[in-house]
């Protein structure tokens, strides 16, 4: 008998791990000629046939690799069926009639009772052998919490909640019978149109500018048709109050919500809050745990935040160790990076938008920063199976750097002091500059004769009273002798070193920083009115996928509405939440005032945010909190307005 293709690729898996070897998905991939997306589907495949057939299972875990975990005993069972054999039929081997059976018990409602004759019938089969096989599949269904039941002269049932069920069905769909998936979805969400949905799902990709992986799109279409076909019959809801505001936090979430708030208009019905929860979960699950099947004890989001929260405390110390600093203590820094994890990593998965312009600054302003952050790079590979774009490494730079500069801040500065006087002149001017500057905590003495800049990397200031023909911005010139027009220039130069460092006295809260982003700060922007302004504004976040096409025309509604600007040069325009689909806020900083409806602007916040979850909200309301802070005093107004690009504003925002 030939093999037909499915065997022959079951086969060449099998007889991989039966070496014993621990193999990576790359690895074996390789091996056996498949591509990795492939691969996962069969190993789930070949995973279900041996532990319906009690052939022990295939083990897989993150960062370790995939290997056979079976006795000696099922070891060689497995051996007689793949060793010197090329006409084994796997496909059949995996037992297509209790495949049958799951299928016809999935069916079933939730409770629903089936008498054994009329099953068996069904499958043309015997009671006693049905009898049988009900317990070879019963396994299956309950690692997805769900009991074959029998019910005492009456027949057999399938006792679980609605949602275990969905995703039953959707793995049974999905790795049991994916050649027919289609036929499938009619059968299980009967009277909905698959079609329709499939392009409601595309129509979100295309706004969000995202591309789902295959089995994830696959996913996602099989559960929203369940969604729109089964109606909720009750039960415990499958998450608690706070499972759902940590789901709330992902970009998946977001996702999800969008896809079911495009399902809802285009049916006008209401969709169920547990039924975007859910589909946010799966979704975060794609890539990082294979085999994902129930929600369990509703513990994996918290578990899911707590690897992430792991993830991020890995990251800081590697750019840590690199850069040899010690910024681990940051709680800034860790609590704004596990914020922007959470988004950056979707991003990474699917992201079809590319942009070089936070890299191209980064790389050019601080390359050590940047070339610290790459060292990270095999992380993301190692723990989310994801290559981490320049650009992403650039944005998890900028705050590294800001973490820098807090830290030099809080640090007094070391100096420099180059002199042709003896030491003891030298150190006479020393002391008064520490004594008249307190900034300046320490200050070394060197000749003028053995100074070489390239020796002191790490000094902060140069004093000299000497000129020196070299071109750093740390050198300050004094006197032979020290005066106060002496010590007035130190001071000076102090102040000069500083003010880059943004004010204390306002910062947005690690919450809202996420909300912006390099691309969307217009500095200096040419446009010609405020009409052209808002174009180019919406525009860019159409670009990359924060809103709808239709964000634009909202905007300009609500222009004609209500005046937007709100005194002091600022404006505030805004658009319909519904057509948000990530909480970004884009900044225009003018370099002459606009006419804003009777008023005059040189600078615009458009603000495009969400109000659909107990995080948009609480984030929404924190934005406005700290908003009012930057608007009600001047000299915050002021700083940022004399900032010198897109990106010093940026850093203002997220330092």
């Amino acid at each position: 008998m030939k093999q037909d293709k499915n065997s022959l690729y079951y086969n060449r898996i099998l007889k991989c791990l039966l070496s014993g070897r621990t193999y990576t998905i790359v690895q074996l991939a390789d091996s056996v000629g498949l591509s990795e997306k492939t691969l996962r589907t069969k190993i789930n495949q070949l995973n279900d046939w041996m532990e319906n057939s009690d052939l022990g299972s295939i083990k897989k875990k993150q960062g370790t690799g995939i290997w056979l975990d079976c006795s000696k005993g099922q070891l060689e069972a497995i051996k007689e069926k793949v060793c010197d054999s090329n006409d084994t039929d796997f496909s059949a081997a995996m037992d297509n009639r209790n495949r049958q059976l799951t299928g016809k018990l999935l069916k079933l409602k939730p409770g629903e009772i089936i008498t054994m004759q009329k099953l068996a019938e069904s499958l043309y089969l015997s009671p006693p052998t049905v009898a049988n096989m009900l317990k070879k599949v019963s396994p299956w269904f309950e690692k997805r919490n769900l009991q074959i039941t029998s019910v005492r002269n009456k027949g057999i049932c399938i006792a679980g909640d609605e949602y275990n069920y969905r995703i039953a069905i959707k793995d049974y769909i999905l790795y049991m019978m994916p050649e027919i998936m289609e036929a499938l979805l009619g059968t299980y969400a009967p009277g909905v149109d698959v079609y329709r949905i499939r392009k409601i799902i595309v129509d979100a990709e295309n706004a969000w500018r995202i591309e789902l992986a295959d089995i994830s799109f696959n996913m996602v279409w099989i559960m929203t048709c369940l969604s729109l076909s089964r109606s909720f019959t009750g039960g415990k809801n499958r998450f608690g109050q706070g499972e759902e505001d940590e789901v709330q936090h992902y970009n998946e979430y977001s996702f999800a919500e969008s896809i079911y708030q495009r399902i809802g208009a285009e049916y006008r019905i209401k969709i169920l809050p547990d039924d975007v929860r859910l589909l946010s979960v799966l979704l975060l699950s794609a890539r990082k745990i294979e085999g994902f099947s129930c929600l369990g004890d509703e513990e994996y989001t918290r578990q899911y935040d707590k690897d992430l929260n792991h993830f991020v405390k890995l990251v800081i110390e590697t750019i840590d160790s690199v850069l040899d600093v010690d910024i681990s203590s940051d709680k800034t820094l860790y609590e704004s990076l596990l914020i922007h994890m959470r988004s950056a990593i979707f991003r990474m998965k699917y992201s079809t938008t590319t942009s070089e312009s936070i890299s191209k600054y980064v790389k050019s302003e601080y390359k050590q920063t940047f070339l610290a952050t790459w060292s990270t790079s095999n992380l993301f590979e190692e723990y989310y199976g994801v290559q981490v774009t320049e650009d992403e490494l650039a944005g998890i730079a900028l705050y590294i750097q800001a973490s820098l500069i807090r830290m030099k801040k809080d640090q007094p500065l070391m100096a420099l002091m180059v002199s042709q006087q003896g030491l003891a002149s030298s150190q006479l001017i020393m002391e008064m500059i520490k004594y008249s500057i307190p900034e300046i905590a320490d200050i070394k003495a060197v000749s003028n004769h053995d100074f070489k800049i390239s020796q002191y990397p790490d000094v902060d200031l140069i004093i000299s009273s000497v000129p020196l023909n070299k071109a750093d911005p740390r050198i300050v010139m004094i006197g032979d002798r020290m005066s106060e027009d002496n010590v007035e220039n130190v001071r000076k130069k102090v102040k000069e070193m500083r003010k880059n460092i943004p004010s204390p006295t306002f910062r947005f809260h690690n919450l809202c920083h996420q909300l912006f982003d390099v691309d969307l700060i217009f500095f200096q922007p040419c446009a010609a009115n405020k009409d052209d302004l808002l174009k180019q504004m919406v525009k860019r976040l159409e670009e990359k996928g924060d809103v709808t096409s239709k964000y634009l025309e909202s905007v300009y509604d609500r222009e004609k509405a209500t005046a937007t600007g709100i005194g002091h040069g600022i404006a505030i325009p805004h658009g319909n939440m519904m057509e948000v689909n990530e909480s970004r806020i884009a900044v225009a900083v003018l370099d002459q005032p606009m006419e804003w409806s009777g008023d005059l602007v040189d600078v615009v916040f458009l603000l495009a945010v969400k109000m659909t979850s107990n995080y948009e909200i609480r984030r929404t309301k924190q934005f406005y909190k700290d908003f009012l802070l930057l608007t009600e005093k001047e000299e915050n107004m002021e700083i940022m307005k004399n900032l010198n690009s897109a990106l010093e504003i940026y850093q203002y925002f997220i330092r």
